[in-house]
């Protein structure tokens, strides 16, 4: 299927300021993509080109805050190493299959997911957060490859995901959850952008300003955090979720 997008100047704008926030909330907390699916879907892009479009500037934007937290040394590179290539995989096979499911499945799964990820946000741990603990491979890959396969299949909310699994399975503070979900995070979006490239539904004259614009707001983003620590970031965890659950309910109440 084959598509064209008239840009105006308006839409422009509105699309790199959305990118700028996107970048900045999915550098913190993830969930950058709840903020720029919906734009482009309001704009009247179909949802396979968005889906292809929006992995653009969250692929650039995440490769910046990638190397920021990489220089914080925040980031924990044995569970890269691990992780990286079964999450880049299994983000190529659920964007793969994402072509074949219909919108309302799409939109009925990201629903479902939201409450699952709040629950664990907010329920306590009972072991004690370290970061030297050891890591086992099972552990790390089941951790962390769902989350890249869902990264591929629907996409919003996986920098988020990401995080939690990490805080929670993996027993690490917030703060190096966030950063070791970043490299994770590009592999993803690698994978689940290559799909999409491959069958063409990238439309670039919207994803490069998108892209630029993320970027600078990753940056950013991601400084704060670092700044801030594990307080900061989790209130912006819980602030991107509510979003996120009251976004999509609004928008299948109002569908």
């Amino acid at each position: 299927m084959e598509f064209t997008f008239e840009l105006t100047n308006t839409w422009m704008i509105i699309f790199i300021l959305t990118g700028f926030i996107a970048g900045y909330i999915d550098s913190i907390a993830g969930g950058g993509g709840m903020i720029q699916v919906p734009i482009l879907l309001y704009s009247g892009i179909p949802p396979v080109f968005v889906l292809a479009t929006s992995k653009v500037p969250s692929l650039l934007g995440t490769l910046v805050a990638t190397f920021k937290y990489a220089l914080s040394k925040k980031i924990l590179w044995k569970i890269v190493f691990i992780a990286i290539i079964p999450c880049l995989i299994a983000s190529y096979i659920g964007s793969s299959l994402v072509m074949y499911l219909s919108d309302d499945i799409i939109q009925w799964a990201i629903l479902l997911s939201i409450p699952l990820a709040l629950f664990f946000l907010l329920k306590k741990s009972t072991k004690k957060d370290d970061t030297n603990i050891k890591l086992s491979k099972k552990n790390i890959i089941l951790s962390t490859a769902p989350i890249g396969f869902y990264d591929g299949l629907l996409g919003p909310g996986t920098g988020t995901y990401m995080t939690i699994c990490l805080k929670k399975f993996l027993h690490l503070d917030y703060i190096i959850a966030t950063a070791t979900t970043k490299p994770l995070n590009l592999a993803t979006n690698i994978g689940s952008a290559l799909a999409f490239l491959f069958a063409g539904k990238i439309i670039w004259m919207i994803a490069i300003p998108m892209a630029i614009a993320n970027v600078f707001g990753s940056y950013i983003g991601s400084h704060y955090a670092i700044k801030g620590g594990e307080a900061f970031i989790k209130k912006v965890l819980i602030i991107v979720l509510v979003f996120m659950l009251l976004a999509n309910l609004i928008k299948i109440l109002f569908k």
